[in-house]
């Protein structure tokens, strides 16, 4: 038994080491070349390459379906980080102070996952500039959010850090 699992960590050992020297995905291997053009202007490219192509949809998309990916992906991060927000309040026992940066926090991501909702039906409606404005209200909520993290006695949960790939990918939304 021991002997198949030093076997099973060898291999995923080598398999890891592989990946991190393989080539990065590209457009020669049958990626959609728009992704590269369309996070080619953002501050975060890599981060806009990877979250756009690992969405099945970028992969024929054009550059407006790019624009929605984009948006689509930073209200998933959003949601997702909210839910972690309700669960590290119902769950765990947090110094005052702490409890109440998380609070403030939650109502930054039910707004602006509102935001990025309203992001997507303006650029659905080809609305640009309300596109815009939603957007930018949605990194403003992160900027909130951010600020009341910084005060945060402690910084040892994960919340800073969602926070900072939540804002990022909605700066790459808005970029794109």
């Amino acid at each position: 038994m021991r002997l198949v699992i030093n076997n099973v960590v060898l291999f995923v050992g080598i398999f890891c080491l592989y990946l991190s020297f393989s080539p990065p995905i590209n457009a020669a291997n049958g990626n959609n070349p728009l992704v590269a053009q369309a996070c080619e202007k953002v501050k975060a490219k890599d981060l806009c390459i990877s979250s756009l192509m690992a969405e099945h949809a970028s992969k024929s998309a054009d550059l407006a379906t790019l624009a929605l990916i984009s948006i689509k992906v930073a209200s998933n991060n959003g949601t997702n980080t909210s839910f972690y927000i309700k669960k590290t309040l119902d769950t765990k026992k947090l110094e005052p102070a702490v409890e109440q940066n998380f609070q403030d926090c939650e109502d930054n991501y039910i707004s602006a996952t509102q935001q990025l909702d309203g992001a997507v039906s303006s650029l659905v409606s080809k609305n640009y500039k309300d596109t815009k404005m939603f957007l930018e209200s949605a990194i403003d909520d992160a900027i909130t959010c951010d600020n009341g993290l910084r005060k945060m006695p402690g910084n040892q949960l994960e919340l800073p850090h969602r926070n900072i790939m939540f804002r990022q990918l909605c700066i790459n939304a808005l970029d794109v």
